[in-house]
C-alpha cells in the first residue's frame, strides 16, 4: 500500500488529501527493496563523488530529470507486449467478440470425397470427360475440403491451381472464399474465366459490404483495416470459409520491394482456413515462407515442376552479327515465318527481357506490342493482352496471363532466377502440345567463379537474408545455363523435393542436352526434406503473437546493448584494447574505413548487396 498526500489538483486548490494506492505483491516487494536497499546505496555512491549530492525526490527520474509524459506508459506497453506478445486494440477486441459470438454455433462442415469434387468440377465446366490434371491437384482439393487449417499447394503452371479456389464457391452450402491477388496482371484473365464459368464474384474495394461466394481482393487492399473489419464481420456470421493467397512465393521474393506483400501476411490473425497457391516455392524458401506468413507445421502438397511437353535449349549468339537483341529479334522472326512450326491462327510467341529499355527496343525491332509495369492502367494492360490474343501475326513481351497456345518462349540473357524462369517458360504449351523454351546468351557469358554450388548438400535457410537468397538463385541459374547436365535436372534439384529430381524420361520431350530419353530414373540427392506435419486448431493469431513477443525481446535486448556501448569504442572493445573513448577519436578508425571500402568492392563485383535494408555493421 502507498499512502501519499499529493494529488493532481494540489497546485490549484492548495489543499492536501489522502491518496491510497495498492500494488500487486510482487511489484510492491520490488519497490520496497528498491527504497530500502538501492536508494541508500545510490546515496552513498553519490556522496563519494559529491559530498553535497542528494537523490531526486522523484521515483521515476534520470540524471535529475523527471520522466517525460508518456514515458512510463511506453515502458509498461513494451513490457506488456513482451509478456503477452500482442497489443490489444479495437481490431483484436472485435476478433475476440467474433469468436465468443460464434462459439458453439459453428456451421457444420463435412469433408468432401474426391469423387464428389470431380463430379462438381465436371458440372462446373460442362464436361463429363473431365479428369484430374495431376494426382496432386486431386490431393490438394480434397485436403482443402477436409478443412485442414494451413495448406500450401505447389503445382506447375497449367496444372489447374485455379480450380482449388473456384470449385468450392459452386458447391452446395458454400460460404465465402477470399482470393488475394498479389499480381494485378493476373486479374483480367481471372475475371474472364470467372465470367465464362458463370461464378458469382465481387471485386472488393474500400467501403464494400456486399457478399459473394468468391471475393477478389488485391494485396494492397487486403492489408487495410477496412478489409480486416469486413472479414471479421463474415467470421462473426460464420460465412467466411477460407482465405486463398495466390502466388504466395511473392511473400518471400518480393518482400524487399513491395510493402503490401509484407503487410498482407498479417491477415493470418483471422481465425479461418488459409490456402497458399504457387507454381514455384523451392525447398530453400520453406523456412522463410513459414516465418513471413506466420505458419506452423503447414500441410504441403507439391507436384513436380517438370513440364514433359517442353523442349529446352540454351544457346550463345555469335559475334559480328549484331547485338543480342538484334540477333534475338531475327531468330524470333525466322521462327515465326516458318509456317510449318506454328498454327498462325492461334499460336503465339512470348519474348522475355530483363529491363524496360530492352523491352521497348525489342518491340521496336519486331514492330510488336510491349507489356511492362508502366504499360498504363489495369484497363490498358487488359486491352494489350486482349488485342494480342486476337492478333495473328505478333509476338509478345509479357507476364502473368493464361493463354494455352503459346508455342515458343525466348529468354534474352540470363534469367534472374530459376523460380522466375520456371514461371516464364511455363507459359508455353499449356494446351499439352509440344512447345519450346530457348535462352539466348551473349557470346561472352560465363558462370561467375564460385557460383556452381553443390545442390545435393543441405544448406541453412536464407531467412530474411536477401543477399544469400539471391546468391543461391544465381547458383541454380548458372548450373542450368552451363548445360553440364540435363536441362530438367537443375530445375528439379532447385524447385522440387529430393525424390522428384529427374532427367529426360520416355514421357518427356528430350532436351537439347540429352537429345534422347533415359530408360532409368536419376538417383535423388541426399539432403534434408521438409516436415509436412499438420496440426489442428487455428494457429494464425498464436504464431503472430509468438513472433511479436520474440521481436519485442530482441528490441529490448538491442536497446540495452546500445546503452551499454554508449560512449565507448566497440572496435577496441572487440580487439581487447582500451575502449574508454568514442570511435570518432579512435586511431584505428581508418582501418575500418579501408576494410569497408574493400568489402563493398568485393560485393559489387559479384552483383551482390553491400548491406541489406534495415541492417548495420559493427
Amino acid at each position: 500500500m502507498i499512502h501519499v498526500k499529493y494529488h493532481k489538483g494540489q497546485q490549484q486548490s492548495g489543499r492536501y488529501k489522502d491518496n491510497v494506492r495498492f500494488l500487486a505483491q510482487p511489484i510492491g516487494d520490488l519497490l520496497l527493496d528498491y527504497i530500502v536497499y538501492v536508494m541508500p546505496l545510490r546515496q552513498i555512491f553519490l556522496r563519494q563523488q559529491s559530498p553535497k549530492a542528494l537523490l531526486s525526490p522523484f521515483l521515476r527520474e534520470k540524471n535529475g530529470k523527471v520522466w517525460a509524459d508518456g514515458q512510463l506508459s511506453r515502458y509498461l506497453g513494451e513490457a506488456s507486449a513482451r509478456a503477452c506478445g500482442q497489443k490489444k486494440g479495437r481490431a483484436q477486441e472485435e476478433s475476440w467478440l467474433a469468436k465468443r459470438v460464434a462459439m458453439g454455433v459453428y456451421r457444420p462442415r463435412k469433408p468432401w470425397s474426391a469423387e464428389a469434387l470431380l463430379a462438381g468440377a465436371k458440372k462446373l465446366y460442362g464436361n463429363d470427360e473431365l479428369g484430374w490434371k495431376l494426382a496432386e491437384q486431386e490431393q490438394a482439393l480434397t485436403t482443402i475440403m477436409s478443412w485442414t487449417e494451413q495448406v500450401v499447394a505447389i503445382l506447375p503452371t497449367g496444372a489447374g491451381k485455379s480450380l482449388l479456389f473456384m470449385l468450392q464457391c459452386t458447391l452446395p452450402d458454400a460460404g465465402v472464399t477470399v482470393h488475394v491477388m498479389p499480381l494485378v496482371s493476373l486479374r483480367g484473365d481471372l475475371l474472364r474465366r470467372l465470367r465464362e464459368l458463370r461464378i458469382d464474384h465481387i471485386e472488393w474495394s474500400s467501403g464494400e459490404r456486399r457478399e459473394s461466394g468468391l471475393v477478389l481482393v488485391t494485396a494492397e487492399a487486403a492489408s487495410t483495416k477496412d478489409f480486416v473489419i469486413y472479414a471479421q464481420a463474415l467470421i462473426a456470421q460464420q460465412k467466411l470459409d477460407r482465405v486463398v493467397v495466390d502466388e504466395c512465393d511473392l511473400t518471400v521474393t518480393a518482400a524487399s520491394y513491395r510493402e503490401s506483400i509484407v503487410d498482407v501476411t498479417l491477415i493470418r490473425s483471422l481465425p479461418t482456413q488459409f490456402v497458399y497457391l504457387t507454381a514455384t516455392l523451392p525447398p530453400s524458401m520453406y523456412a522463410e515462407s513459414e516465418e513471413r506468413n506466420y505458419l506452423l507445421h503447414l500441410k504441403v502438397i507439391r507436384a513436380s515442376s517438370n513440364r514433359p511437353n517442353l523442349f529446352y535449349m540454351v544457346r550463345k549468339i555469335k559475334n559480328g552479327n549484331g547485338s543480342l537483341l538484334e540477333q534475338a529479334a531475327a531468330k524470333a522472326q525466322d521462327a515465326w515465318n516458318r509456317s510449318n512450326l506454328f498454327n498462325i491462327s492461334q499460336d503465339k510467341i512470348i519474348l522475355y527481357v530483363r529491363t524496360r529499355d530492352e523491352a521497348i527496343e525489342l518491340a521496336s525491332l519486331l514492330d510488336c506490342t510491349v507489356y511492362t509495369a508502366r504499360s498504363g492502367s489495369a484497363v490498358d494492360k487488359g486491352k494489350i493482352v486482349a488485342d494480342w490474343i486476337k492478333s495473328v501475326d505478333q509476338p509478345y513481351i509479357a507476364e502473368g496471363f493464361d493463354y494455352p497456345y503459346v508455342r515458343l518462349v525466348i529468354n534474352f540473357n540470363e534469367p534472374e532466377s530459376l523460380v522466375l524462369f520456371a514461371q516464364e517458360s511455363g507459359r508455353a504449351g499449356r494446351d499439352g502440345e509440344r512447345a519450346d523454351s530457348f535462352i539466348l546468351l551473349p557470346s561472352t557469358w560465363k558462370a561467375v567463379d564460385g557460383d556452381n554450388g553443390d545442390p545435393g548438400v543441405a544448406q541453412p535457410p536464407a531467412i530474411r537474408d536477401s543477399s544469400l537468397g539471391k546468391r543461391r538463385e544465381r547458383q541454380a541459374v548458372h548450373r542450368y545455363l552451363e548445360s553440364r547436365q540435363c536441362f530438367r535436372t537443375s530445375p528439379s534439384e532447385h524447385l522440387d523435393s529430393p525424390d522428384q529430381r529427374r532427367w529426360c524420361m520416355p514421357e518427356d520431350v528430350p532436351c537439347d542436352s540429352c537429345r534422347r530419353c533415359h530408360d532409368e530414373p536419376i538417383e535423388p540427392p541426399k539432403r534434408a526434406t521438409h516436415n509436412g506435419e499438420t496440426v489442428t486448431g487455428l494457429t494464425g493469431a498464436k504464431v503472430i503473437r509468438m513472433t511479436r513477443q520474440k521481436e519485442h525481446f530482441e528490441l529490448a535486448r538491442y536497446r540495452e546493448d546500445l546503452i551499454a556501448g554508449r560512449g565507448t569504442c566497440l572496435l577496441c572493445r572487440a580487439a581487447d584494447d582500451r575502449w574508454d573513448h568514442d570511435f570518432s577519436s579512435c586511431s584505428r578508425k581508418h582501418e575500418v574505413f579501408h576494410e569497408r571500402k574493400q568489402a563493398r568492392y568485393r560485393f559489387e563485383a559479384k552483383d551482390g548487396e553491400w548491406l541489406q535494408r534495415y541492417t548495420a555493421y559493427f
